[in-house]
């Protein structure tokens, strides 16, 4: 059986559209008949998305580690004035690297803790306001696996995703006054760039007992999450681990 989404008529917002897990979801909530605005870094990337449906999807190239409150404004503000406001957005932007104690690479944690986490605040703060987002928008934020299990050497990525998770049970009590909601996905591993380059190793992949995810595996919980069969779901975290959690 399959479920499709109906987007028809809404706008979303997607932070790390231009790979991966966000790259899915943008070309599912385009099938969908949603209206995009595609975030990322690489403009190739994006300029290649944007072919696949160039009057529902506009780009903008910003480094969420520098990028200003002006610059997420701007970003926004362009958005609205060709599509209208947003209903809701995804953060997925998000690098993986090792951070052993031993040998610690303090830039490469900040950067990790910068992307994954302040990052997604600074999206949240300028998205959720009544300017650019309309009543009831649906936020979902990437959160991972590595939160819960902590693999070694993963301390400053795996404390980035928790922070995460528990931000996300304070920030859905604040934007509720416009009825808007937060959810976060924990996927497990993933066949995605970052994924890949990070997790390697038979013992690892094989906690994973339905194997590894494809992108789409994951789409589907943000998509619902989106919907509005989600209305009376916020601040919680839905782990999308293909049994990976069962082998800790």
């Amino acid at each position: 059986m399959n479920v499709n989404f109906d987007f028809s008529g809404k706008n979303f917002i997607i932070v790390g559209a231009s790979s991966g897990i966000g790259k899915s979801a943008a070309i599912e909530l385009v099938k969908g008949g949603a209206n995009i605005l595609a975030i990322g870094r690489n403009t190739e990337r994006l300029d290649a998305l944007k072919e696949i449906a160039p009057e529902k999807i506009f780009t903008v190239s910003l480094d969420v580690t520098c990028a200003t409150a002006e610059n997420w404004a701007n970003a926004l503000e362009n958005f609205k004035n060709i599509y209208g406001k947003i209903d809701g957005g995804i953060y997925s932007a998000g690098i993986f690297g090792l951070t052993p104690i031993n040998s610690f690479n303090r830039e490469l944690a900040q950067k990790i803790f910068d992307t994954s986490f302040w990052g997604m605040i600074d999206f949240i703060e300028i998205a959720s306001k009544k300017k650019f987002s309309n009543l009831k928008s649906s936020f979902v934020v990437m959160s991972s696996v590595a939160a819960t299990d902590a693999p070694k050497s993963l301390f400053a990525y795996s404390a980035a995703k928790a922070a995460v998770q528990t931000a996300i049970k304070s920030l859905a009590k604040e934007i509720i006054r416009n009825g808007h909601r937060i959810n976060s996905v924990a996927p497990g591993i993933t066949k995605t760039g970052m994924a890949e380059s990070g997790f390697s190793g038979d013992e690892i992949i094989s906690r994973q007992i339905l194997g590894v995810a494809n992108p789409e595996d994951i789409t589907g919980m943000i998509l619902f999450l989106l919907s509005t069969r989600a209305d009376f779901i916020t601040g919680q975290n839905f782990f999308v681990d293909g049994g990976y959690l069962l082998n800790i």
